[in-house]
């Protein structure tokens, strides 16, 4: 591409819908964003929301927000796990080799060399931190002390959040969930006052644990600009609910200010379903799989995701030997505002198109990337895909991403390229 600020200067004379529809037609992220530094003007009608849209328009899926993944999960639990790895996703804007928090968070490159991402959302991405000259390994038999941090993907920022007091399972057993929320996600939704802007925070994190009594699971929350973490609170009890399997998608869903978390009973699986602004909790039991197609090994995992439309909450589900992804949405109940009462429908079946000639055996899905529309996909132990859920193309990707080889499942890491855009550039924020 030639020198952004050589075109632009020949481009003075230019009118400006003109010059808007040279710079619609950029297709790389980097380009556009080198255009928009390039002179005020350029700046100007790049930072603009309309623009940002019609780039992006929302209800999409958008493929260039995927940069990469993070494994998650080592294999063997004998062998200390390695440092996290993060590979950048095919065609990403990052590049091979790129340090991902060094690329958008440079303060924080140093201090998270050993860090560990727990969720992300919106272009806020929470991470377990070893202080300096801490022990990386935690004990799992004592009551322990968990370091969070935020980082600000938008912004470049990180926040480094109070010291968290864990329970003696908080870490054992996939019995400990996170998630992140952003200002947006916390204001109070129709029916309720809403929040006075001096009072709105610019995130929110949720952490569920079992308590200390091993009875129970609690809720723990923090806001920015927040001292200290809330009490806990009951969050749910598993003898109650007759429910005692694992959390098994532990970086939450987030869709209209409710965090949603994947658990399993032994039997079925169950949406868990927290209100970040009322604290009101619901499960929502998943159509499937079903526990016969489970054990005879017909269905993968269902993961949680949100629907294009950022508003519906979604349940895919990989069908190992046909290979194809069944996606239920949740539609709630005419007047129910909250959504707890509805139903799960059978929105459509995704056909994954294998690679020329090439079989592949026992398919698993690593993880779910919402915004781009894509799932990482293990097959014969070691292969590994990216299957377009759009489009149902399966990519092979097992030679750039030989370092996620060790891990059971990984973690997406996607941004929000109009809000990306909007804080670099000094627009008004999207919300």
């Amino acid at each position: 591409m030639r020198d952004p600020k050589a075109t632009a200067a020949a481009a003075v004379t230019l009118p400006e819908d003109v010059v808007l529809e040279i710079l619609a037609r950029v297709p790389d992220v980097a380009d556009l964003f080198r255009c928009a530094v390039a002179c005020k003007r350029w700046r100007v009608l790049v930072a603009d929301r309309p623009f940002l849209r019609r780039h992006w328009p929302e209800d999409a899926r958008h493929p260039s927000s995927l940069l990469g993944f993070f494994g998650q999960d080592w294999w063997r639990e004998d062998v200390p796990a390695p440092l996290p790895d993060f590979v950048s996703a095919p065609r990403s804007v990052l590049g091979p080799g790129r340090p991902f928090l060094g690329s958008f968070v440079p303060g924080a490159a140093g201090l998270f060399d050993r860090a560990v991402p727990l969720a992300s959302n919106r272009g806020l991405l929470l991470v377990r931190y070893v202080p300096r000259g801490g022990d990386p390994h935690m004990d799992g038999t004592e009551p322990t002390v968990d370091h969070l941090a935020v980082c600000n993907l938008l912004s470049g920022t990180c926040d480094l959040l109070p010291p968290l007091q864990c329970g003696r399972f908080s870490n054992y057993l996939d019995t400990s969930a996170y998630a992140v929320l952003t200002g947006a996600d916390c204001c109070p939704r129709s029916g309720h006052p809403p929040c006075p802007p001096a009072k709105k925070a610019l995130f929110k994190v949720l952490v569920i644990g079992i308590s200390q009594s091993g009875t129970r699971y609690d809720l723990h929350t923090v806001s920015s600009g927040e001292q200290s973490w809330s009490a806990p609170t009951k969050c749910f009890s598993p003898i109650e609910h007759n429910m005692f399997g694992p959390i098994m998608q532990r970086d939450a869903v987030v869709r209209r200010g409710t965090v949603h978390w994947l658990l399993w009973d032994m039997v079925n699986f169950h949406a868990l379903n927290v209100d970040a602004v009322t604290g009101r909790v619901s499960l929502h039991m998943l159509p499937a799989p079903r526990p016969q197609d489970l054990v005879r090994c017909m269905y993968d995992n269902p993961r949680l995701s949100v629907a294009a439309d950022g508003t519906t909450l979604s349940s895919l589900c990989l069908f190992r030997e046909d290979l194809t992804v069944e996606i239920w949405t949740w539609r709630h109940d005419d007047g129910d505002d909250d959504g707890e009462r509805g139903h799960w429908r059978r929105d459509r079946v995704v056909e994954l198109r294998r690679p020329k000639q090439k079989q592949i055996n026992g398919p698993l899905c690593m993880c779910m990337g919402e915004r781009s529309g894509t799932m990482l996909i293990r097959a014969d132990c070691r292969c590994i895909y990216i299957a377009d859920l759009e489009s149902g193309v399966l990519e092979e990707v097992t030679d750039q991403f030989s370092g996620l080889a060790g891990w059971k499942t990984a973690f997406p890491m996607e941004i929000d390229w109009p809000a990306f855009f909007m804080h670099r550039l000094g627009g008004k924020p999207i919300v």
